[in-house]
């Protein structure tokens, strides 16, 4: 008796396969893909064409790799993507990491700390990693998580702080943290920037700006640079928040100065 016919299509499967993976992380690239599945590069080339041309995936310049893209989310109610300003947000990362050269980074709450989202050190010539994906960043030490603090709305701000607060072994401790915050807060809001330029990573400083969706908080911009570098510090804020500005807006960020790096 032969053995049952198998009636699946392969190249269905395949595909199915790389957008589950895919949807695991920001950005990948063919090697990966085939590395994790298995699968020849060639063919990994050709079912991510395929990807892009039904408008489920995108390629991000020639080496950064592919992501996929909202369109994701129609394939059933299971797709948890980032907000909807997200598409328009990694847009002007890219542009603002072309037009400066430095890294630029999205990053997103996860309960306490912010979570690098989306990196464009893969086409920058001035990364100073290979990566950050996934990276968790406090809200009192790092750039991005003084943004979120000092812009989230005031009862969020108390909810976040007394998480902080968990980590105290006394109430002197949890009083520390609590003016500590109040600190943060003070001079983020006084700036408009969250910055970081301590003892955390001394050899890049960062500054970022609160990421919004319309009126409504979502995450951070952020970009990165060598605290040794000739840098016009003014210059990188002020494209930084007109990035910020545009996605608010919906709109495509256009560099402000005809070069700031």
């Amino acid at each position: 008796m032969n053995p049952p016919q198998k009636t699946t299509v392969r190249s269905v499967e395949r595909t199915l396969q790389i957008l589950e993976l895919m949807n695991r992380a920001p950005v990948v690239r063919v090697q990966y893909i085939a590395a994790e599945t298995g699968l020849p590069a060639p063919t990994v080339v050709r079912l991510l064409k395929t990807l892009v041309e039904a408008g489920y995936v995108q390629r991000i310049g020639r080496q950064a790799g592919y992501c996929v893209t909202e369109k994701v989310a129609a394939l059933g109610a299971g797709h948890h993507g980032l907000p909807q300003v997200f598409d328009v947000a990694r847009e002007a990362a890219m542009a603002l990491t072309r037009h400066t050269l430095w890294p630029t980074a999205l990053a997103t709450l996860d309960v306490d700390a912010l979570v690098i989202r989306f990196s464009t050190i893969p086409m920058s010539p001035l990364s100073h990693y290979q990566s950050t994906i996934n990276r968790r960043m406090t809200l009192l030490d790092y750039a991005h998580g003084r943004a979120y603090l000092g812009f989230c709305p005031r009862e969020e701000r108390q909810h976040l702080v007394a998480l902080l607060q968990q980590s105290a072994a006394t109430p002197e401790e949890a009083e520390a943290i609590a003016q500590r915050a109040e600190s943060v807060v003070s001079v983020t809001r006084a700036s408009g920037f969250g910055e970081r330029t301590g003892n955390i990573q001394p050899e890049t400083h960062s500054i970022a700006v609160p990421l919004r969706l319309g009126a409504k908080l979502v995450g951070t911009l952020g970009i990165t640079y060598f605290a040794k570098a000739q840098v016009d510090v003014a210059a990188l804020k002020t494209e930084l928040k007109a990035a910020a500005g545009a996605c608010a807006a919906g709109e495509v960020y256009q560099p402000v100065a005809a070069s700031s790096g």
